[in-house]
């Protein structure tokens, strides 16, 4: 059967490559980008299966009258995906305040926003998927993105929480943690870190170079993450998590392995804590 996707932050990287797959496969979506102007060239390829919608995921409001206009235009809703994201590297102490909160509004509350609008439906329908595109660094946390991990943390604590919720319903969630994607979202990411405050030179400096050295060549294949995705939408079992790329993977297991043994060494601390009845 056909579907209809919603996806948002369409106009390049992980979801412009998602939603040229899902058309060209045959299912219909509505795109959306704060600027639609650079999904034109969607519209003149598929026609009446794709509907633009200029979108501000902040705006609970807008949200609405995108899930909204997906049931005007084609019917239904099937998949949301959730993939508005960015980055600002550098110190928080650092980072302004206006720009912290505005990329955990648009991170975590984008999120939060189109599923609000989206779940009263999908849970009439009784089906439906929610795919929210959190990172690596939804599990692994590093230092010179402080406001980014914890947005991404929120999103992949949000959708396990939410998928134990609707999962009685039919409706499907899931939190996709991939690595570095061969996007602009490294090189943007950097384009704005500041000039270091001299503590915090040996703490991030070389981070910031290395990733400059890597813009370009990130490992990530964005039409292959987007084809796992698509395929995600024919499963009838989802994991709560998906980790996707080979960086990705070796950086969470060694993550997993150092929080294991903090755990472990620290247990006889953890346990002191009950009452002793």
């Amino acid at each position: 059967m056909k579907k209809t996707w919603m996806v948002t932050g369409c106009a390049g990287g992980l979801g412009r490559a998602l939603a040229e797959l899902v058309l060209a496969r045959g299912d219909r979506v509505l795109a959306t980008s704060r600027d639609i102007s650079r999904l034109q060239e969607l519209k003149q390829r598929f026609g009446d299966r794709v509907e633009l919608f200029e979108l501000d995921v902040t705006s609970p409001a807008a949200c609405q009258a995108a899930i909204e206009k997906a049931v005007t235009v084609f019917g239904r809703l099937d998949v949301l995906v959730n993939n508005t994201g960015y980055a600002r590297v550098g110190p928080f102490e650092q980072a302004a305040a206006n720009d912290f909160n505005a990329e955990i509004d648009t991170n975590f509350f984008g999120v939060v926003n189109t599923t609000r609008a989206a779940l009263p439906l999908l849970r009439k329908q009784r089906s439906g998927y929610v795919i929210n595109i959190s990172s690596s660094a939804g599990r692994i946390a590093a230092a010179g993105t402080v406001a980014y991990c914890a947005a991404k943390f929120a999103v992949s604590g949000f959708s396990e929480a939410l998928a134990k919720e609707v999962g009685a319903f039919g409706v499907k969630v899931i939190s996709i943690e991939p690595g570095s994607l061969r996007t602009n979202w490294t090189s943007a990411a950097l384009a704005t870190t500041p000039h270091l405050e001299p503590d915090y030179e040996p703490v991030l400096g070389a981070n910031v170079q290395f990733g400059k050295t890597i813009v370009g060549r990130e490992p990530g294949d964005p039409r292959k993450c987007a084809a796992v995705i698509f395929d995600l939408s024919r499963k009838d079992e989802l994991p709560h998590h998906l980790i996707l790329g080979s960086d990705a993977v070796k950086r969470i297991e060694a993550g997993d392995r150092d929080r294991s043994i903090d755990a472990e060494k620290w247990r006889v601390v953890s346990e002191s804590t009950d009452f002793q009845d």
